[in-house]
């Protein structure tokens, strides 16, 4: 990564500021554990700047290497997962109470949490929903491996993420109103934010790494994210921490991830990359009707879906830890080719 940048600091902080929004969005507004995030004190002040510092620093050190692994992508975004550990304590002690607990963590909730939600929808899919609409960057569209990044890649592929996410929010809405007006309200936002940044920015076209961190931003990042995590680890559900053994498998985990992203930024991808040019593309009502299709999806989840909306949940938690696992089984493997596939790379 460059340490400067030619990028105004406008256009950059701005760009920081939407990416914060994309991963609040669908993060916490698909799971429908905060619907409102935007329209809240707790969601401006704690809630955005959380996601926001998370997903620039990670996003930061995945574009620090020569390009975006698929690998990296994915190692980054288990760290990200990982903040349910000291900040909200719910991979020690969920709120909803865990069904097993092993050494002071419930594993489900970190299987679930670590290795496929955090990972995908608050890093992964807000990266590259922003590097398609805000950048002129095809790295990370390109570094998804066959069909998963076929599927990512098309309109209907991103469009099938809103209809799940709506789908999965209304599991966990209280109401049809409040589902209609979670999704239109806060897809307002993500377009009126869009709109804005192609206004502001007029005709000029940057590429993720100009509007990501340089290295001294990073270090100052550094700063208000430590806060966080201090301030939070005391202040919020303090009786929930674990024994010395519930830290020391989240210290591993932390190891383990970092270990694997570092390892995976100096590793080249054995999957061949398709070339820019075969990347779908569509004019801006076709992005607009994807903003449209989330709240359509989680307000027919809520009429539709209620009667069954428990065992749902369970399918798909459950479904969502097998494609975690797959996804993570992929990655170190793509980190650690055997020798006939470095060979044939």
């Amino acid at each position: 990564m460059n340490t400067e940048t030619s990028v105004s600091r406008k256009h950059q902080w701005l760009f920081w500021i939407i990416l914060a929004a994309f991963s609040t969005f669908f993060a916490e507004v698909f799971s429908g554990s905060d619907m409102f995030p935007f329209f809240t004190g707790w969601g401006l002040l704690v809630v955005v700047p959380l996601y926001g510092l998370h997903i620039v620093l990670l996003a930061n050190l995945v574009y620090r290497a020569s390009k975006p692994h698929f690998a990296s992508l994915v190692f980054a975004g288990m760290l990200f997962g990982l903040y349910e550990a000291y900040l909200t304590k719910v991979l020690w002690d969920p709120p909803w109470g865990a069904a097993l607990n092993v050494g002071g963590v419930a594993p489900v909730e970190t299987l679930v949490l670590v290795f496929w939600w955090h990972a995908w929808f608050s890093f992964i899919i807000p990266l590259l929903v922003a590097e398609k609409l805000l950048t002129k960057s095809t790295e990370l569209s390109l570094s998804f491996p066959g069909k998963i990044g076929q599927f990512l890649n098309s309109w209907w592929g991103l469009a099938s993420v809103m209809i799940f996410g709506g789908l999965f929010q209304s599991i966990n809405s209280p109401s049809v109103g409040e589902s209609l007006v979670s999704g239109i309200s806060t897809t307002a936002v993500l377009v009126g934010l869009v709109l804005i940044w192609k206004r502001v920015t007029k005709d000029k076209t940057y590429t993720m790494e100009e509007l990501l961190p340089t290295q001294k931003q990073f270090k100052w990042l550094l700063v208000p994210t430590g806060i966080m995590y201090l301030a939070m680890s005391i202040l919020i559900r303090p009786e929930s921490f674990p024994g010395l053994g519930g830290h020391l498998i989240i210290w591993i985990l932390y190891g383990v991830s970092f270990y694997l992203l570092s390892r995976s930024r100096q590793t080249a991808a054995i999957d061949p990359e398709p070339e820019a040019s075969s990347l779908p593309t569509w004019d801006n009502k076709r992005w607009l009707l994807l903003a449209a299709i989330f709240p359509l999806a989680t307000t027919a989840g809520e009429l539709i879906l209620a009667p069954i909306s428990h065992p749902l949940a369970l399918i798909l938690w459950f479904g969502g830890i097998i494609f975690g696992l797959i996804m993570f089984v992929k990655a170190v493997k793509l980190t650690f080719p055997n020798k006939k596939e470095t060979q044939n790379a």
